[in-house]
């Protein structure tokens, strides 16, 4: 190891990774070599109150922790508790003695993710403060905020660090290494060696963003309080329901919630509601009513519509941020089932049910249009033998890795890649011919060669690689998806018997021949 590199670690007390890495750290005995900065990537956390998301999102991310370091002895704590207090007493602790600072910072980690303790409790951080040997800082001293924990905190949320933790970064080679890392990539970081995947597949906490509000309407301010309001969510207003579906059309995402003045709308209201239920991209957007008094007829009317809720008077702003919460925490929970359904753990890649449901949609679709629709099925090269001498840890890694790779290389929002099974992923691209589906074919493995993750022992190349096999076809009433499948897998298997890392294009349509004539 580089003797006269030094290691930045940025952290938070209360990331379960950052413990994690805190504990691993340890365990190879080159602490001395580690700079602590402490940074808050949840400000508004407080061990007063825990709303059941998150809960959830720390039985989650201690379930990660528990999955890559099963080593490691961790317990979900029954809260988040706020860490600047703690972080103001590790800085000024390290003034006293930095060997003593440290292990204070190591009980700190093991007090909150093993036992459950408040760390935002300044008499239980006073006596973890006795127990190492070191004084606590006086009052007057944590009165005034320290300047450098500002300047770190303002460097984690720059472009480099993405607001990602944990991280660490090398004096001496000028390069961060973002997420929860294995031994491996540890050790190849400490030593200045490149490292086998890219950081940013690694898991991390990031910074919980403002939810988006979508304001449909002229609102009323003595109604509704929006001047408040803006320091809790990003708010977007639009006037009219024509402006509020321009403005829709034009974004990547849908809003989290919509909100609709009633008064200064009526019926054109209504009819947007109604509009953006029937729509399956809203289906996890709470869309809400807001009236101008009780009026049963109207209140009908909303909910007829589609609304998920009606509302009166917003002119509290505390009345209003909790309605808008609890809208929002429904919207969280619909969408955690959701994802549970339909995406692939590991990858976060749609899962093979949310392939075969694409896949049906876009052969009925091709149907009524008469249209192209192509397939296509990839497997990564020799990915036993990948684990068999890398080990299941940086395999699961190198799935994540090729994964995001994958995603980079399908651009349109119409198409969807999938983790099909195992180390197999698929495509369905709509409205595509052969040619075009063998140009993203080629995109694809031309992206995850690019990736250059080792793998001694393929007999493709010495980086990881994919064989790809592609089918197209119009498709008819006649047939069934599953001919189309069938075609694609014939062709992956051909990729992989002319010798891997290519993409191949089922034999009958090389003839210029739809694969219905497989029938």
């Amino acid at each position: 190891m580089n003797t006269t590199d030094t290691i930045q670690f940025y952290s938070d007390f209360n990331c379960p990774f950052c413990y994690a890495l805190n504990e691993r750290l340890i365990s190879m005995g080159d602490t001395q070599r580690i700079q602590w900065r402490g940074i808050e990537h949840e400000a508004s956390a407080t061990s007063a109150v825990v709303t059941p998301d998150e809960k959830n999102q720390i039985l989650n991310e201690v379930a990660v922790v528990r999955k890559r370091a099963s080593e490691i002895t961790v317990h979900a704590p029954p809260f988040r508790p706020n860490t600047r207090l703690v972080n103001q007493v590790a800085y000024h602790l390290r003034e006293q003695d930095p060997k003593l600072a440290s292990q204070f910072r190591t009980r700190v980690y093991r007090a909150l993710w093993i036992d459950g303790k408040d760390i935002s409790n300044p008499d239980f951080l006073k006596s973890l403060t006795a127990e190492v040997g070191l004084e606590f800082p006086s009052a007057e001293l944590l009165k005034q905020f320290p300047a450098e924990l500002l300047e770190w905190q303002k460097e984690w949320e720059g472009d480099i660090y993405k607001t990602r933790l944990p991280v660490m970064f090398s004096s001496l080679n000028k390069k961060p290494l973002l997420g929860f890392p294995t031994y491996d990539l540890l050790r190849h970081f400490f030593a200045g060696t490149e490292l086998p995947i890219a950081p940013e597949s690694l898991a991390a906490c990031q910074l919980k963003p403002k939810q988006n509000v979508l304001l449909v309407g002229e609102f009323d301010p003595a109604r509704c309080n929006l001047v408040e309001l803006e320091a809790a969510y990003i708010l977007i207003n639009r006037p009219s329901a024509a402006a509020a579906e321009q403005w829709l059309k034009e974004q990547d995402c849908a809003p989290d919630v919509i909100l609709i003045d009633y008064p200064s709308l009526t019926s054109e209201g209504l009819a947007l509601c109604s509009r953006l239920k029937r729509e399956h991209s809203y289906r996890h957007t709470s869309v809400l009513i807001l009236l101008d008094g009780l009026n049963d007829e109207q209140e009908m009317a909303a909910f007829d519509a589609g609304a998920a809720d009606v509302l009166f008077d917003l002119s509290n702003p505390k009345v209003a941020q909790a309605r808008l919460d609890a809208q929002l925490r429904s919207k969280q929970s619909a969408a955690i089932l959701d994802a549970l359904a339909h995406l692939d753990y590991l990858t976060e890649l749609p899962n093979r049910r949310e392939f075969d449901r694409k896949l049906e949609d876009e052969w009925h679709r091709g149907c009524r249009k008469n249209e192209p629709l192509s397939i296509i099925i990839m497997d990564i090269d020799h990915f036993k033998l990948y684990n068999d001498h890398y080990g299941h840890s940086m395999g699961d890694d190198c799935l994540r890795q090729t994964a995001k790779a994958m995603g980079n290389a399908v651009h349109r929002r119409s198409d969807l890649l999938a983790r099909y099974g195992g180390e197999e992923f698929s495509v369905v691209l709509p409205d595509t011919d052969s040619d075009g589906a063998s140009r993203v074919a080629n995109a694809i493995r031309e992206a995850v060669e690019a990736c250059a993750i080792p793998h001694e022992d393929s007999s493709a190349a010495k980086v990881v690689t994919i064989s790809l096999g592609i089918a197209t076809t119009v498709p008819t009433l006649e047939m069934m998806p599953d001919k189309l499948l069938e075609a694609a897998d014939e062709a992956l298997y051909t990729a992989k018997q002319q010798g891997r890392n290519r993409a191949e294009l089922h034999p009958a349509l090389r003839q210029g021949v739809h694969c219905t004539a497989l029938n």
